[in-house]
Parts: structure tokens; sequence; C-alpha cells
């Protein structure tokens, strides 16, 4: 798969505290580099209100992801409780 970042991921992520938490989503980032399919992603849940949008869920974080074919969009990443007031 392709993978691209948006700014706002990098700024949320730089706001973590938990170093463990940072470092489960840098595995997730690498498992979604050496994919073949956004299927081969742990945690993966595509969003029934939004097309072409996914989470996955790391933690009490969420990461807020765009599947446009072979490309993911990582966009961010938000606690979940907030998740959905702030994701798409």
């Amino acid at each position: 798969m392709i993978v691209k970042y948006r700014k706002a991921f990098f700024k949320d992520v730089s706001k973590i505290k938990s170093i463990k938490q940072v470092a489960d989503i840098e595995l997730i980032t690498e498992i979604a580099n050496s994919s073949k399919g956004a299927d081969e992603i742990p945690g993966l849940k595509m969003l029934r209100q939004y097309a072409g949008m996914a989470r996955i869920e790391v933690a009490p974080y969420r990461i807020g992801v765009e599947i446009a074919g072979n490309t993911i969009i990582f966009k961010r990443v938000i606690l979940r409780d907030y998740f959905y007031e702030q994701f798409p």
C-alpha cells in the first residue's frame, strides 16, 4: 500500500506522553507500509457513516485514516472519547 500522512497526524502524535502508545502507533504505520491491502492492518474498522474512512484502535486512542484505492492516509490520532466529535 501507499502510505501518506497529514500534518495533523504528526501534531497529534507529538502530544502523546506515553512512549508505549507512540511505539504502538509507529508499529501500525510500519505494518501499513508493508501490507498489500487495508484488511491486513490489525484493528482497522471501516466507518459506516463515511465512505472511505476508517479507524484503527490503539489503547485509549483511535487513529483516523482515509482509504482510497491502494492508498491509506493517516489523518488524526484522537482520544477515544473525542474521536467521533473531531473525525472526519
